[in-house]
């Protein structure tokens, strides 16, 4: 049966069923716009190291395990994925997150013939002994590329500091130690596992037929065993394990990455707290602040300064990041600032603004076919509304981030400090 979801607010719809195979299908046409966005998206990401089934004992696979089955999906006996949707004119690709896996398309023409493909390649695993070895070199260089990213690994190296055994402390893709044992038994089981019909979700967005997209997903989508699988992730202990890490590579100035270790929240939860934590940290730090303003003009930060949050199932790290000459300092800087506004708080003035901004940020979302396609996965993944994060952002109070402002533990961070090396 198919479900209609409307927001009043936004004057916005889309539609979502469940396929007799398991799979959640979320339908978001937008007429008028030229291009079409599919994702198939698998609940199954490198934190996903340990699962069980039928509540049985625990079943450890190496990491980088999702990333190298999201590498070996596109190949088949025939034609490799890519060659098909060449053929028909469509762009795709594929990306594997801490908590996810997502395969996807865009295309201005031929859309049944490419979602068909999707559903087709995704749906069908292909692992020889010889496939899944001639991969490991290919992913080997990848893992060795973004060691030589000193954005990237500022924040690797600031997980390990946070965390004791969470697998965000680990890179998304692996090591080479660890991808040596992964073999094609261990992808075909690890797919049966993660892959099957109830775990994974299918979203479209932008110029197409809703009954045409609808007979696409009856004809295609394939019936699958249901797996009662079980996702297996340590306890965190709440305090982080170190409060600095440093290292040195070649690069024009210091980097570093500040992130406060905070409880991790579930669906609906982790977008509200998304929001508060994004709005205290504007109206605390942001580029509007006279903090900021402050930092500037001393010389402890330049324009690459700026707070963020990285957030997913299992983890919640609100972070600041940036070059300085002394990070240290911007470090302790931060925390002071934090501490005095708890007796003399942001605004209501300042609140409204970041409010004003961060609810239009959302709302310029969706003018664009890509973006809505991402985000309505993102809500499906985390069992949400696709509306939510606007409806919440409205709803938004300023009682609310004085609360989040008076319990945040800003000693609670570790600091990761890449310096440039020295000739």
């Amino acid at each position: 049966m198919l479900e209609e979801i409307v927001s009043a607010r936004l004057g916005e719809r889309y539609y979502k069923y469940t396929h007799s195979s398991g799979v959640t299908v979320l339908l978001y046409p937008m007429a008028g716009y030229s291009t079409v966005t599919a994702q198939f998206s698998v609940k199954f990401g490198s934190v996903d190291n340990c699962y069980s089934i039928d509540g049985g004992s625990p079943i450890y696979i190496p990491d980088g395990t999702a990333h190298y089955l999201e590498h070996k999906l596109f190949e088949s006996p025939e034609k490799e994925a890519f060659e098909r949707f060449a053929e028909t004119g469509a762009s795709c690709n594929a990306g594997t997150s801490y908590d996810s896996t997502r395969y996807y398309f865009s295309c201005s023409s031929n859309f049944e013939k490419n979602l068909e493909i999707l559903l087709d390649f995704v749906q069908s695993p292909y692992f020889t002994p010889e496939n899944v070895e001639k991969e490991r070199g290919i992913i080997t260089q990848e893992i060795t590329m973004y060691l030589d990213s000193p954005g990237w690994r500022v924040c690797m190296e600031l997980y390990k500091g946070m965390f004791r055994s969470s697998p965000v402390r680990n890179d998304i893709a692996g090591s080479p130690e660890s991808i040596a044992k992964i073999t094609d038994k261990l992808l075909y089981d690890v797919y049966e596992a993660f892959y099957n019909p109830s775990n994974m979700y299918l979203c479209i967005a932008g110029n197409f037929d809703l009954e045409s997209a609808i007979e696409v997903c009856e004809r295609c989508l394939k019936p699958g065993r249901a797996v009662n699988m079980r996702h297996i992730i340590d306890e965190e202990p709440p305090q982080v394990i170190t409060r600095r890490m440093e290292m040195s590579m070649p690069l024009g100035k210091t980097t570093f990455a500040m992130g406060f270790k905070s409880p991790a929240y579930p669906g609906g939860k982790m977008t509200e707290e998304y929001i508060y934590r994004t709005l205290m940290n504007d109206t605390a730090v942001g580029a509007s602040t006279e903090f900021y303003r402050r930092m500037r003009d001393s010389g402890l930060i330049n324009e690459t300064f700026e707070s963020s949050i990285m957030m997913g199932r299992g983890f919640f790290i609100p972070g600041i990041y940036g070059e300085s000459d002394e990070p240290d300092r911007v470090a302790e800087e931060v925390c002071r600032e934090y501490r005095r506004l708890k007796s003399c708080p942001p605004s209501k003035e300042a609140f409204l603004r970041a409010k004003k901004y961060l609810y239009g940020d959302n709302i310029r979302m969706y003018n664009n076919v890509e973006s809505v396609a991402q985000n309505l996965s993102d809500a499906a993944l985390t069992g949400t509304s696709a509306f939510d994060y606007a409806e919440l952002a409205a709803n938004a109070g300023y009682d609310g981030m004085l609360e989040r402002l008076m319990s945040f533990d800003e000693s609670n961070y570790c600091i990761s400090i890449i310096n440039p090396t020295e000739e």
